[in-house]
C-alpha cells in the first residue's frame, strides 16, 4: 500500500519546484496558450488516449459519408444494377475497414468504373485521414515541456546594504557560482544559436603600426525564452563590441620570480589593473566595469574591458593572435619551445541591453516602466542584469571562463588553437544561457546561509505578487492545451452520438432511410434462411433472432442455409441443409398479392437435442 501512494503521489506532486494539475499559461512563438501541467509519464497516457479519439472521430465522419452516399444509392425508389447492389452490400458492411473497402472495391471497377472507384478513393482518404490526423493534431496537445513554478521554491539571494561585508558578498557569489557554471556547461554543447551571433575579427591597423581586432556580438531572449506567462511580446537585444587596444598597457614590472604587466584602466591613472605570473596556471581573463556608469542610448550602454593574464604561459605550438602571441622559449625542461610574450592588448568593449514591448524600449532600470511585468520580476531582472551579464559570467568562473583554458595543464596550454574570437564567443554564448535562465535558476539556489535574505519576500515573509509568473522548463513535466483536451472528446462524443441517431430507429420515430440496415450480412442472411411458408426471423433490429415457440424449449431447429466453397471451381455458394444441395433457386416467387419478393420454400428440419 505505502509503494502505491507513492506511485500516486509522485503523479500529483513530482516535484517541489513547479505544480501540476493546474491552469496557467504557456508562452510560445505564436502567443500564449491555456494549458494544464501532468507529469510527462501521464501526459503520454493521455496522449495515447486522444490519439485513439481523433481516429474515432474520422471514422464516425466516415460512417456519415456511407450513410449518406448508401441511402441515396440503395435507394427503393431507384432502379439498380446488380453489380451496384452488391456493392452497397459491401460497402456497408465493411465501413468499419475502409481498408477492406479499397481491397474489394478493386474486384468491381471493370464492371463498374465510377462508383466503384469513387468508394475506393473514398475510403482510402478515410483511412489515410485517421492516421494522419493523428499523427498531425494529436502533437498538439503537447504544446511544451514546462510547468507553473511553485512560488515556495523562489529564491533571490539579496545583497544586504546592512549586511554587506566582505564575508557576506564571497558567500552570496557562493551560492551563484552553480548557476554560471551550468550556464557555461550548456554554452559548451551550445555550439551555434539562431539568437547568438559573434562575428568574425575585423583587423585595421592603429597609428603605431598594431593590428587592431574588433569583433561585435548579440542576442535576442524573448518572453517565451524566459518562461513568462503574461509578458507575450517582451523582448531583450543585447548588442556588444569589442576591440583590442595596446594604449591602455603602461608598464612592465619584473621580480626574480613574478613579472608583471601594468594597465591604466579606462583612461585613469589612478585606476589600473594587473596581469602577471602569479595568476595562475591558465590564462585568466580578468573583468573591470567603467565606473563612469551607464550612457546612452536609454542608459543602457555600460563599457568594460578584460585584461588578459596570459604572459609566460609556454605552449608546444605558436600563435600570432593578440592575446597569445608567441616567441621562442629555448631549453624547456617540458620540451616546449614557444612562450607567450607580454604586453598583451586589453579588449575594450561596450554592451547595450534594450528591453523592448509593444512601440516601447527601456533600459533595466527603467524596465518596470513598460508596465509588462509585475515589480516581483522587475526586481529579480534588475537584481542579475544590471551588469552585463558576460562580467558576473567571467568573474564568477574565474581560471574556467576561457575557451584558451579549457585543455590547459598548469603554465602548459595549446597557444596555436587559442584565439580572442573563441574565448569570447564561449563567454557569450554562456551569458546568453545565464541571462535566458534567469527565472529558472532562482529554483536552484542554495538555501544553506540561512542569514542570506530572499529579494522577493515581503516584510511579512510572503512571496511578492507575481512572482510566480513563469514557467519551469523541464522534461518530467507536460503543458497540455486546455481547449483540445475540451475539444477533442466534446466531437468525438458529438459525432458517436450523431451517427447512433441517425442509425438507429426509435420507438417514436423510424427512419426514413431504414433500409439501408437490410443490407446489412445479418439481415440477408436470414432472408436466405427463411421459410416463406412460416417466417419465425424477427428482423425489428439489424440483429435478426430467430424465435421458436417457448413450448418447444431443448429443440434445436436446424438452419436452412449453411456456407459452401467449390474448391474445384473455386465458387462461393450457399448450401441447403442437405450438405450439397442448392440453398435456394436463383428464382424467386412472388407471393399472390404482395410486392415482396421470396425465396421458395424450403422444408424445415428438426432434431431432437442430445
Amino acid at each position: 500500500m505505502p509503494a502505491i501512494i507513492q506511485d500516486v503521489l509522485s503523479l500529483v506532486a513530482p516535484s517541489s519546484v513547479y505544480t501540476v494539475l493546474q491552469r496557467f499559461t504557456m508562452p510560445t512563438a505564436a502567443g500564449p496558450k491555456a494549458v494544464i501541467a501532468l507529469t510527462f509519464e501521464s501526459s503520454k497516457i493521455l496522449q495515447s488516449l486522444y490519439t485513439l479519439m481523433l481516429k474515432m472521430i474520422v471514422i464516425q465522419i466516415w460512417y456519415l459519408i456511407v450513410l449518406i452516399g448508401i441511402s441515396l444509392s440503395a435507394s427503393p425508389k431507384k432502379q439498380r444494377s446488380h453489380n451496384i447492389s452488391i456493392a452497397n452490400v459491401i460497402i456497408w458492411n465493411a465501413q468499419a475497414a475502409p481498408l477492406d473497402i479499397v481491397k474489394l472495391m478493386f474486384g468491381y471497377i471493370a464492371h463498374i468504373s465510377l462508383y466503384a472507384l469513387t468508394w475506393t478513393v473514398l475510403a482510402a482518404f478515410a483511412w489515410a485521414a485517421s492516421i494522419a490526423l493523428s499523427l498531425l493534431v494529436s502533437p498538439d496537445l503537447i504544446i511544451g515541456m514546462a510547468a507553473p513554478v511553485a512560488a515556495d521554491a523562489i529564491y533571490v539571494p539579496e545583497y544586504s546594504p546592512y549586511k554587506n561585508t566582505s564575508s557576506y558578498s564571497l558567500r552570496v557569489e557562493q551560492i551563484s557560482t552553480p548557476a554560471n557554471l551550468r550556464a557555461i556547461g550548456l554554452a559548451d554543447n551550445l555550439t551555434t544559436s539562431a539568437n547568438v551571433s559573434v562575428g568574425t575579427p575585423t583587423t585595421s591597423v592603429d597609428g603605431y603600426g598594431e593590428t587592431i581586432y574588433q569583433l561585435d556580438y548579440s542576442y535576442q531572449l524573448s518572453d517565451v525564452d524566459f518562461g513568462l506567462q503574461h509578458a507575450s511580446g517582451l523582448l531583450l537585444a543585447v548588442n556588444g563590441s569589442c576591440i583590442t587596444d595596446y594604449t591602455w598597457f603602461a608598464a612592465k614590472v619584473d621580480n626574480p620570480f613574478i613579472v608583471t604587466d601594468v594597465y591604466v584602466l579606462f583612461g585613469n591613472d589612478s585606476n589600473t589593473g594587473n596581469a602577471s605570473t602569479a595568476d595562475g596556471g591558465p590564462p585568466l581573463a580578468t573583468f573591470y566595469l567603467d565606473p563612469a556608469g551607464p550612457q546612452a542610448p536609454i542608459g543602457s550602454n555600460i563599457s568594460y574591458a578584460i585584461i588578459i593574464s596570459s604572459l609566460g604561459r609556454k605552449s608546444f605550438t605558436p600563435s600570432s593572435d593578440p592575446w597569445y602571441q608567441t616567441a621562442q622559449l629555448p631549453d624547456d625542461p617540458a620540451g616546449a619551445g614557444y612562450i607567450v610574450s607580454r604586453g598583451k592588448p586589453v579588449l575594450s568593449c561596450w554592451q547595450t541591453d534594450i528591453w523592448s514591448y509593444g512601440n516601447e524600449s527601456r533600459s533595466i532600470n527603467d524596465l518596470e516602466q513598460l508596465g509588462v511585468l509585475p515589480h516581483s520580476l522587475v526586481l529579480i531582472f534588475q537584481h542579475f542584469l544590471s551588469v552585463p551579464r558576460i562580467f558576473n559570467l567571467a568573474q564568477s568562473l574565474g581560471t574556467t571562463a576561457l575557451k584558451s583554458a579549457t585543455g590547459s595543464q598548469g603554465y602548459y596550454f595549446d597557444a596555436q588553437t587559442s584565439n580572442i574570437h573563441d574565448d569570447l564567443q564561449r563567454l557569450v554564448l554562456g551569458a546568453y544561457e545565464a541571462t535566458k535562465n534567469t527565472l529558472q535558476e532562482t529554483t536552484k539556489f542554495s538555501r544553506q546561509y540561512t542569514d542570506i535574505s530572499n529579494l522577493v519576500l515581503d516584510d511579512n515573509g510572503n512571496v511578492l505578487p507575481g512572482t510566480d509568473e513563469f514557467v519551469i522548463y523541464t522534461g518530467e513535466a507536460a503543458a497540455l492545451s486546455i481547449p483540445m483536451l475540451i475539444a477533442v472528446p466534446i466531437i468525438a462524443v458529438l459525432l458517436l452520438a450523431l451517427n447512433f441517431l441517425l442509425t438507429t430507429s426509435l420507438p417514436c420515430y423510424a427512419l426514413p432511410w431504414g433500409y439501408v440496415d437490410a443490407l446489412r450480412a445479418a439481415v440477408i442472411y436470414s432472408a436466405l434462411d427463411n421459410d416463406p411458408n412460416n417466417d419465425l426471423w424477427d428482423r425489428s433490429t439489424p440483429a435478426p433472432i430467430y424465435k421458436v415457440d417457448p413450448s418447444k424449449k431443448g429443440i434445436v431447429h436446424e438452419a436452412h442455409v449453411r456456407p459452401g466453397y467449390n474448391p474445384d471451381k473455386r465458387t462461393l455458394s450457399w448450401l441447403g441443409s442437405g450438405h450439397g444441395t442448392p440453398a435456394m433457386s436463383p428464382v424467386f416467387e412472388k407471393k399472390a398479392g404482395d410486392a415482396s419478393i421470396v425465396p421458395p420454400a424450403a422444408s424445415p428440419s428438426s432434431q431432437k437435442q442430445d
